[in-house]
């Protein structure tokens, strides 16, 4: 009973993903900030694994969708879901990454031995 009470006190104080947002462009709130980092990192890190097969490239898209998000934060509007919002910015990261890629596969190769190389995997 005791569990119900407070499952339902928590939600009435929880915020949206839009008051967040709300919060971070108008106060610079840095708590509301790490509620939504929290609430959709797994998701965000989840996507950039799908697309680009690569654990250590999809963490630095991660920390970059992230710090886009804070970096633009006075760009978004409210006229959709901040859902919407974050996940275009990781898909298009994650899509200029591929591009990236394709343009200077050498590169990327040399980069992937080297993450092999410090894991001691030859």
């Amino acid at each position: 009973m005791a569990k119900n009470v407070i499952a339902g006190l928590v939600s009435l104080f929880t915020i949206t993903d839009e008051q967040a947002m709300w919060r971070v462009q108008t106060q610079n709130d840095h708590q509301a900030f790490d509620i939504l980092v929290e609430r959709w990192q797994e998701r965000i890190r989840a996507l950039c694994i799908r697309m680009t097969g690569n654990l250590h490239t999809a963490e630095d898209l991660l920390q970059e969708t992230f710090s886009r998000v804070f970096e633009k934060r006075a760009a978004f509007r409210g006229d959709s879901k901040f859902s919407t919002w974050l996940w275009r910015i990781a898909l298009n990261l994650c899509y200029d990454e591929l591009r990236r890629q394709q343009r200077h596969p050498a590169a990327h190769e040399e980069q992937m031995q080297a993450v092999l190389r410090v894991h001691g995997i030859d």
